[in-house]
């Protein structure tokens, strides 16, 4: 193979992937980039190896849950890649004579049949695209302190730190239970900004606790600012609000034991 050492960034410019997906193929563990001195991705020709065995076998249909990208040779897998264009290839022909034909018939002024508009239909496909992953994303000024404040203060587990190659933190991530949430920095462009930019409440996150007054004495006692102590919601749970390092709102709550009425 021909020696090659790229930055996640060089990566998804020549792929056409986002550096989320790359992020998420590593999160999966199926690519496992080697880390500089600084901590930054890179990326050789036996990782590219492996990120083209991982497209290839999503293209033809794997499940992300079942990708074995060691389970064919390359050969093997280039093969079946390019029956599948072929196949595509064959279909986009037959589609485009089926279009061709309705457009024969109007330019002729005539009106199609129900038949041949039926297998125009056919051949576009599914125009709904499937909801598959949901990610919380917050904005953060200091996205280092933000991750070291959600986890010193209210108990979330960390995640990974990246950083560019003047070793900035440019994003971040922290496990609330079941959830993943994803640090990111301000962007003018994009108009994005913290609490602590706009001096207000830009986002608030709701987060269920197995016990609520535990877990504001622990957040308490770690120096965190408590925005109201806990309190029976009338819409059911027992919760109290507390300001990350930046002023976002965080509510933590429990449901409240009921005795089977309907309220």
């Amino acid at each position: 193979m021909i020696h090659m050492d790229r930055t996640i960034g060089e990566v998804a410019s020549r792929t056409g992937l986002t550096e989320r997906t790359l992020r998420y193929y590593e999160e999966l563990g199926l690519l496992a980039p080697r880390r500089d001195a600084g901590g930054r991705r890179r990326y050789d020709a036996a990782h590219v190896d492996r990120l083209y065995r991982i497209r290839v076998l999503r293209e033809l249909g794997t499940p992300v849950a079942e990708l074995d990208p060691d389970s064919a040779d390359l050969l093997t897998l280039t093969t079946r890649h390019l029956a599948d264009i072929d196949r595509r290839l064959a279909d986009l022909t037959r589609q485009r004579e089926r279009v061709r034909t309705v457009e024969e018939r109007l330019m002729g002024g005539g009106e199609p049949t129900d038949v041949e508009l039926v297998g125009v239909l056919s051949g576009l496909g599914d125009a709904e695209a499937a909801v598959t992953r949901r990610l919380t994303l917050l904005i953060y000024r200091d996205i280092a302190a933000a991750q070291r404040h959600l986890v010193e203060v209210f108990g979330f587990a960390p995640g990974e730190l990246t950083r560019d190659d003047d070793g900035t933190v440019v994003h971040g991530e922290v496990y609330a239970g079941d959830g993943l949430i994803w640090l990111h920095r301000e962007s003018d462009r994009f108009r994005l900004a913290s609490p602590a930019t706009v001096g207000r409440t830009t986002h608030c996150m709701a987060v269920h606790v197995d016990d609520v007054e535990a877990h504001c004495r622990r957040v308490r006692a770690a120096g965190g600012e408590i925005a109201y102590g806990p309190t029976e919601m009338p819409y059911g749970v027992r919760e109290y609000a507390a300001r990350d390092g930046e002023g976002g709102l965080w509510s933590f709550m429990e449901p409240l034991e009921t005795d089977g009425v309907d309220r």
